[in-house]
């Protein structure tokens, strides 16, 4: 989902006035509170459940975060499933670190991490120093984005500010990742950081046992996540009805399935068919359209040879019972994903060639 419109104006125009005036030493308290007072009387700026505030959404009847709490989610949805507080310099990538509630959360689980925050909205960036988050840390990012405003991101080596599109972003950073924080707009919404190609430049930039956490449990995002080499299993369902996805890269210890249904609709429904950016520069709206593309002649392929199975089909469990027997193999999802798929294709294959030598196809 997008920032509400409105309220990117409002901030715009505060952060116009600090940024001229330079309003970031002794005064800058004053002014962000007089910010967050017009956001809020507007009911632009929502308080949560915990405390902490979120923004209203393009759509005004969603917000940013969850109304359980936004320093909540970002703690028991990122922070303890990546196990950041038993890891030794943790090195951490923040994508679309909005406010900064999860890159505040790994530093107040483990002081030592490195957090590289990636944010496309400088708005959004600028909203954090104006706001109190609930942990000391807090203190710790507003002075790393103080500084990027400032003109003086280098002061602090250990949180590094990056305002640009997370795509051109991916390919000149310097480090391997321990953790990524995958906090993009939901897919239906803004697919662009949920494609194939994307994932596989994170998955290049991260540690073997690095784990990539993101709050979407979306069947195409899975299905990137699994053709760009990820073993994927099920995260905690903090605030929502499914629960997140959690993304190892060579994980070295068993790993937790996803859902059954889950995994067969990833492997066998055209719904799994993935977001595509092979240059990474397409907008969204051609990711989508391309999908859409796909996800037809996919259907169509599998139609003429006598293979396909609706999405309620799948669901049901309503197919070849040699799918089936898959999924009970002591397997991660991945793995049965892939062994689902590497049926279905090698049927097709062999059914085409059949086909051809009979000269129908």
């Amino acid at each position: 989902m997008l920032p509400n419109k409105k309220a990117i104006g409002i901030i715009k125009k505060y952060m116009n006035l600090a940024i001229n005036n330079n309003f970031f030493e002794e005064d800058f308290n004053e002014f962000g509170k007089k910010l967050v007072r017009e956001l809020i009387d507007k009911n632009l700026l929502v308080k949560t459940g915990d405390g902490t505030y979120t923004l209203k959404a393009e759509d005004e009847e969603e917000l940013m975060h969850s109304k359980i709490g936004a320093l909540k989610e970002a703690v028991e949805k990122f922070a303890i499933p990546s196990n950041i507080k038993s890891r030794k310099n943790p090195k951490v990538l923040d994508l679309c670190s909005g406010f900064g509630y999860n890159a505040v959360a790994a530093l107040h689980f483990n002081k030592d991490a490195e957090i590289d925050m990636v944010e496309l909205c400088r708005e959004v960036l600028f909203l954090s120093l104006c706001l109190n988050i609930p942990f000391k840390e807090h203190e710790i990012i507003k002075n790393s984005i103080k500084n990027f405003f400032m003109g003086e991101e280098t002061k602090n080596l250990k949180i590094r500010v990056f305002n640009e599109d997370a795509r051109k972003v991916i390919k000149r950073l310097d480090k391997k990742y321990d953790i990524v924080f995958h906090d993009a707009f939901s897919p239906q919404r803004d697919p662009i950081l949920y494609t194939v190609d994307f994932l596989k430049e994170i998955y290049k930039k991260m540690n073997n046992n690095g784990v990539l956490i993101s709050y979407s449990s979306s069947i195409p995002f899975r299905s990137g996540l699994v053709e760009a080499g990820f073993v994927i299993s099920e995260g905690p369902s903090v605030g929502r009805k499914r629960g997140a996805t959690i993304a190892y890269k060579n994980p070295s210890f068993e790993v937790g399935r996803i859902s059954e249904i889950d995994e067969r609709v990833i492997a066998l429904s055209t719904v799994g068919i993935p977001y595509r950016d092979v240059h990474l520069n397409a907008i969204k709206e051609e990711i989508i359209k391309n999908r859409e593309v796909e996800r037809e002649e996919f259907k169509r392929t599998l139609i003429s040879l006598g293979k396909y199975y609706s999405t309620k089909r799948i669901k049901k469990g309503n197919i070849d019972n040699e799918f089936l027997k898959i999924q009970k193999m002591d397997l991660n999802s991945s793995e049965v994903i892939k062994k689902m798929r590497k049926l279905l294709l090698n049927r097709n294959e062999i059914l085409k060639q059949t086909l051809m030598q009979k000269n129908i196809y």
